[in-house]
């Protein structure tokens, strides 16, 4: 039977024809035009990007060059495009979105071709989006997966890619997307997770960490499934032809890529902070005067004043200290004795026990000339207790006090040589009561000299110099030179009755070999910004509060006391060069201290317990601190003592 040929229908044929066009262009564009114009107004602007400042790490390190500590809310740390391994630019454009290059922020092609793969699979198993849409999602918009989310993904897309070059899209989208363990951005996770930087990854290492991207804590919860991803991801990169100039895997290294193991977690390594006690003490200062978030967003680098090494040896020296004087207290006391003992509850057994308490103390030194810190050790373990037993404790000082009532009386007219009375007394006090102080021998000399009287730390002869110079004029010298804390115009303060701080101590000791000038403290040295540009930079601060001659004449009666006097164990533990100091020892050896000076340095150190439970019988300064202040300074002072090491005389004024 022969076919009957249709007869042709120009009209049909050109109907069909326009119908297809405008189903097919007219319309779509008319549809796209009218859903612009009912979105533009809640469209987020592109130029917000042109101010946009992601959050990132916050560095400080100390003077030698050690980083300290590392500060973010986001872990990212910002790097150019041209700084990262073209491997992983290979993976990520090959996996991501292969059309990057030649779309407009949408890619038509990949979206039906997801369409067609969820159809199949009956389950949501690609994705459609572009580079640039992830982009604008993570920047501007929800990950909510509803329809209006997607088209104002899709409407802002384009408006970047019509404002912004691709690399610059690129450079956006490798630092801001997060991949993991905290990590945003890819130097920020090649440091974390190799130990490296981004411009140092190979295709194996590149492939794991664009897997990652889709879902990094589902991949990084169990190995099998992060090798998976990664070996998918490199049989993508092998399929690619993008940037195979200088990227391209053959065929006989894919087998062996794949077999790369999993060593991730190898990477991961907790980074406490270093020198604990002064980065807690930097951060607090600097959330006092930009804000409790500047540090962890600003992505600013910290230069401190902090002699890492030194500080480090320092904190083992005190902690080495303070373990045999607490070995000492519980072989002479038993381990139920409630004085030295504590009930504590251990919630591995879900009960009290009984533990011993632990000693505590700390160190502190600065550079005179500048106030630069150089060591910060506010307590023996940091993790344990975070109290800073430098800024925060305020301990009743004994005889360190001293030196403030001979410069009170010394700016006043006495003399070294001028005699005063080192003898029993009574002194009345209120309600009926009477104060009967006495030496810490028990033993009085009579009539000796101030300067005897200081280098031998003499308390009758101290109280009756005090009650002539008058407690309230010694308490203005005190906060003249440095004291912060409020001290009580009794003559009990010539014995260090009131509590002050081991920083406010060694600033005020400072003044005797600065020649009576005052210097500020200061723990950085510069900031800089994100940029490189530097936004802070540390000045010293100095008042002259004190008459030259004065501070001399000081200097030289505490130099008595270490050549002498109570300090004198510097110089059997080997410390020959010059140096003034006093020792410190409260009522019931509750708190022990040492602190001395050289031309150079001035240092501090304080040691007791927490709740002021006596150190020991017998544990003066000279045996509980003076010890962990001579090995400070034999680290300053390595070579043997020179002219140079000499105190400054004035000799216009003495």
């Amino acid at each position: 039977m022969l076919a009957v040929r249709k007869p042709f229908h120009w009209n049909t044929a050109l109907f069909i024809g326009l119908a297809g066009f405008l189903s097919g262009i007219i319309i779509p564009t008319i549809l796209l035009f009218v859903v612009y114009i009912l979105y533009i107004p809640e469209l987020p602007n592109p130029e917000q990007l042109e101010e946009y400042q992601p959050p990132l790490v916050s560095r400080m390190y100390s003077s030698d060059g050690v980083l300290l500590a590392e500060f973010a809310g986001e872990k990212r740390i910002w790097v150019s495009i041209d700084d990262v391994s073209p491997w992983f630019i290979k993976a990520l454009i090959a996996t991501e979105d292969r059309r990057f290059f030649e779309h407009w922020g949408i890619d038509p092609l990949r979206i039906a071709g997801a369409m067609i793969a969820n159809l199949k699979a009956g389950e949501i198993v690609q994705g459609g989006s572009t580079i640039t849409q992830q982009l604008s999602k993570n920047l501007f918009l929800t990950p909510q997966k509803v329809l209006v989310r997607k088209i104002k993904e899709a409407l802002t897309s384009i408006r970047l890619e019509h404002k912004y070059s691709k690399y610059e899209l690129l450079e956006l989208y490798i630092n801001q997307n997060y991949m993991g363990k905290g990590c945003y951005g890819v130097q920020s996770a090649a440091q974390t997770f190799f130990g490296k930087n981004a411009s140092e990854l190979g295709p194996a290492e590149s492939a794991l960490l664009v897997g990652l991207l889709r879902a990094p804590s589902y991949y990084l919860r169990k190995p099998e499934r992060a090798i998976r991803r990664r070996n998918l991801v490199l049989n993508i990169m092998a399929k690619s032809d993008f940037m195979n100039d200088e990227c391209k895997i053959e065929p006989e290294q894919l087998d062996s890529l794949k077999s790369v193991p999993f060593s991730l977690q190898e990477q991961i390594k907790a980074k406490g902070w270093k020198a604990p006690y002064f980065v807690d003490f930097v951060r607090r200062e600097l959330a006092d005067i930009y804000g409790e978030d500047w540090l962890y967003t600003q992505g600013v680098t910290i230069y401190t004043t902090l002699d890492y090494h030194l500080n480090k040896a320092t904190a083992e020296t005190l902690r080495a200290r303070l373990h045999q004087m607490q070995r000492k207290i519980q072989v002479t006391h038993h381990d139920d004795d409630p004085e030295y003992t504590e009930v504590v509850f251990d919630s591995t057994i879900g009960d009290t026990v009984r533990k011993w308490k632990e000693l505590n103390g700390g160190v502190f030194a600065i550079e005179n000339e500048s106030g630069r810190i150089l060591v910060f050790v506010g307590g023996k373990d940091f993790d344990k207790n975070q109290f800073n037993r430098i800024t925060q404790a305020v301990r009743q000082p004994g005889s360190a006090f001293k030196p403030f009532v001979y410069t009170a009386a010394i700016d006043n007219g006495w003399q070294p040589s001028d005699l005063i009375e080192d003898t029993p007394g009574i002194w009345p006090m209120a309600g009926r009561k009477v104060w009967r102080p006495h030496n810490y021998d028990h033993k009085y000399l009579g009539k000796i000299t101030l300067r005897e009287a200081l280098q031998k730390s003499r308390n009758l002869a101290t109280i009756r110099l005090c009650e002539q110079v008058g407690p309230a004029n010694v308490i203005k010298y005190a906060h003249r030179l440095g004291i912060t804390t409020p001290l009580d115009p009794v003559l009990s303060i010539a014995i260090g009755s009131s509590g002050v701080k081991l920083w406010d101590m060694v600033v005020a000791y400072s003044v005797f070999p600065n020649l009576g000038v005052k210097v500020k403290p200061i723990y950085i040295d510069k900031i800089v910004n994100r940029d490189g540009t530097v936004i802070y930079q540390g000045k010293t601060q100095k008042e002259e509060i004190l008459c030259r001659g004065t501070a001399y004449v000081v200097t030289s009666m505490l130099k008595s006391v270490i050549e002498h006097g109570t300090g004198y164990a510097a110089r059997m533990f080997g410390f020959m060069h010059p140096a003034g100091g006093k020792t410190g020892t409260t009522d019931e050896y509750s708190d022990a201290w040492f602190i001395g000076f050289t031309k150079l340095y001035t240092a501090g150190v304080c040691v007791g317990y927490n709740d002021l439970t006596p150190i020991g019988e017998g544990m003066t300064g000279s045996r509980a601190a003076l010890p962990t202040w001579t090995k400070l300074m034999l680290n300053l002072y390595p070579k043997s003592p020179t002219e140079k090491d000499k105190f400054d005389v004035p000799y216009d004024e003495v």
